[in-house]
């Protein structure tokens, strides 16, 4: 990347407002949250890439509570409104969303709401469910779990940057690294996803202004696929 093509915050720009697209039906998720009891380094010791077996619903409650909790929120930024979250964002925009796509039956599947702490899905979530399945398969060959899907609004990135793409992707690989800590913490596995091309969030009811980050793939610790573990 060349010094004309870096980006560049556009001067005098308020950011469009945060939408997404108005799925009809609301799975809400519980609040009892789980906590890790160890310290920061202690998970950072023990994070790797591994398979797992089907996630509860507290389980993932509590990883996306952790991964999108609204910490801060003022009206003081370059770009308006600007938040503080867990994962570092390109101007406070905090501009991604969780789709989640479990591969095991579980109801758990749809748009993560951080504000009501709910998922959000219809009926075209099937199609992409049935993608995101055969895509897990063909890489990881996992029969368990839930993969969480990054989508962003490139309304808000290309509206408030020039050359916007390489923050995309640093957002998304930031929040997958959080996740992934996340994980460890609460004793789940968790996999990252290198996969790029949004057919699967467009399967899912995305227009085309949102766009596909990569994923992560995660499972309880409990049941483990006999394909096994890597680092």
């Amino acid at each position: 990347m060349g010094i004309f093509d870096e980006p560049r915050p556009v001067a005098g720009v308020e950011a469009p407002t945060r939408s997404w697209p108005a799925f009809e039906h609301v799975i809400p998720l519980t609040r009892r949250i789980l906590t890790g009891s160890d310290n920061f380094f202690e998970v950072l010791a023990r994070r790797g890439s591994a398979l797992g077996g089907s996630v509860s619903e507290r389980e993932l409650s509590s990883v996306l509570w952790h991964a999108m909790l609204l910490r801060e929120r003022n009206n003081n930024s370059r770009f308006g409104e600007w938040e503080s979250r867990a994962a570092p964002s390109a101007g406070g925009l905090h501009s991604l969303g969780i789709a989640c796509l479990p591969i095991d039956g579980s109801p758990w599947c749809g748009l993560y709401d951080p504000e009501a702490h709910e998922l959000r899905s219809s009926s075209s979530f099937e199609t992409a469910v049935s993608l995101n399945r055969s895509e897990i398969d063909e890489i990881l060959s996992s029969k368990h779990g839930i993969t969480l899907q990054f989508i962003g609004d490139r309304r808000r990135y290309e509206a408030c940057y020039q050359n916007w793409e390489s923050l995309f992707w640093r957002d998304a690989g930031a929040l997958l690294g959080i996740i992934t800590m996340i994980a460890t913490a609460l004793d789940l596995e968790a996999t990252p996803v290198g996969r790029n091309g949004s057919d699967i969030v467009a399967a899912a009811g995305f227009p085309t202004e949102y766009l596909a980050g990569g994923a992560i793939h995660i499972g309880s610790a409990g049941t483990t696929d006999e394909t096994g573990k890597g680092h």
